[in-house]
């Protein structure tokens, strides 16, 4: 005869349900476990890499080096600053390209390196849209400027001027923002034909400008702002007056919208952790939107960058791929390589 006990019983199923219940909360930590690193964020333990495209001194440069300091310090490491120029900006964005997406090397990156050059070259060695988007630095703004003695007083005078004989321009290299900012120009204007003369770098193509040797150029507000006296400012090709230049108009004001603002902002690797953006884009926007880092801005020539998030950053780079090709498309600049 067998005797039940309920007491023991009872017992025996509450300590399984006990042990059910350590199961399901045990699996369900180890469910969590990602999702609670991923809620901690990111927080980097050595040094980071800027890495710039172009050589020292440029607009790219100058914007990367008055921001470093700062946003290391709202990091909560160094930044180290590593100029890799050549190919228009293409061996410093193959390079960081195909970095570890760690957090640890990001590009400054230019409509150059983003926009301009997947329409210009017949062969890219990196995927301009696959970068991960970090945050908006500052824009550069450009200035239709004309060479001492050419005889036109404003931008009407200087269409005109162009449609009735061979005027030349110049630019730091065919693909440039440059170019593209002046045949953006060329096209509101009713196609004009105007020569183009390629030059190594901003500062050759403007000092033939000053001489004398070309007639116009499309360039940085960065290089013109201190040489205004020397040469005849036209207009500049933004929506907006520069607040450096604040006499010279924008061309749409005088009937001729364009809108050649190029960006530059820091660009991440493909496939690099959400966490780590996010961490990266607040102490970017720390810095930028600082007034002390703002009226630098206007000290070198450059322009504050507009507020975006990541998400709206990342759209609009993409954006940027399609707007400058429409132009470049239509002006029928290409290089092989």
């Amino acid at each position: 005869m067998t005797i039940h006990h309920p007491t023991r019983s009872r017992a025996r199923r509450f300590a399984a349900r006990l042990l059910g219940f350590a199961t399901l909360a045990a699996v369900a930590t180890l469910g969590a476990a990602p999702g609670a690193a991923n809620a901690q964020g990111w927080s980097p333990t050595k040094p980071i890499k800027l890495v710039i495209p172009f050589p020292p001194g440029g607009a790219t440069d100058v914007a990367a080096r008055a921001m470093v300091q700062q946003l290391g310090n709202a990091l909560g490491q160094p930044m180290v600053v590593e100029n890799r120029g050549g190919a228009n900006g293409m061996i410093a964005s193959e390079m960081v390209f195909n970095s570890a997406p760690d957090g640890y090397t990001l590009l400054m990156a230019t409509a150059d390196t983003n926009s301009i050059n997947p329409n210009v070259y017949t062969k890219m060695s990196y995927q301009a849209h696959e970068f991960r988007a970090v945050a908006p630095v500052a824009v550069v703004n450009f200035m239709l400027v004309g060479r001492p003695g050419l005889p036109a007083k404003d931008l009407k005078e200087l269409v005109a001027l162009a449609r009735g004989g061979k005027l030349t321009f110049a630019s730091w290299g065919v693909g440039s923002t440059s170019q593209a900012a002046m045949e953006m120009f060329k096209a509101q204007a009713g196609k004009l034909e105007i020569l183009h003369v390629p030059y190594q770098g901003a500062a050759p193509a403007f000092q033939a400008v000053m001489a004398g040797q070309n007639d116009v150029m499309m360039a940085p507000a960065v290089v013109v702002i201190p040489a205004l006296s020397k040469v005849t400012a036209y207009g500049i090709s933004s929506p907006r007056r520069h607040v450096g230049a604040s006499p010279v108009q924008t061309m749409t004001e005088q009937g001729f919208p364009v809108n050649a603002d190029a960006w530059v902002g820091i660009l991440a690797p493909p496939k690099t952790p959400q966490a780590v953006l996010e961490h990266v884009y607040k102490g970017v926007r720390a810095v930028t939107s600082s007034k002390e880092f703002q009226e630098r801005l206007t000290q070198i020539g450059l322009s504050s960058a507009p507020d975006m998030t990541l998400d709206e950053f990342g759209k609009y780079m993409v954006s940027e791929i399609t707007r400058w090709g429409e132009t470049i498309k239509a002006a029928g600049i290409t290089l092989n390589n």
